[in-house]
């Protein structure tokens, strides 16, 4: 019983995981931008950068985003 509720959290984990980096590409290449209007202006490097805290945060940016365009 207790290997079956791991794998399921780990199953878990690694789905958040893979949201989050299609999410990350998304919010790096366009999102930022419509959070930011000075986003677009953002170099390549610095793109990088934000790509794994987009990854970790992807709840929190996408109900930022989803916000941002319903107003």
């Amino acid at each position: 019983m207790m290997k079956m509720i791991m794998e399921l959290l780990v199953y878990l984990f690694y789905s958040y995981l893979t949201v989050g980096a299609l999410f990350g590409l998304y919010f790096v290449g366009w999102g930022a931008a419509r959070l930011d209007t000075e986003a677009h202006q953002m170099p390549s490097m610095l793109r990088i950068l934000l790509w794994p805290a987009s990854v970790a945060l992807w709840p929190l940016l996408m109900r930022k985003l989803w916000y941002r365009q319903r107003l």
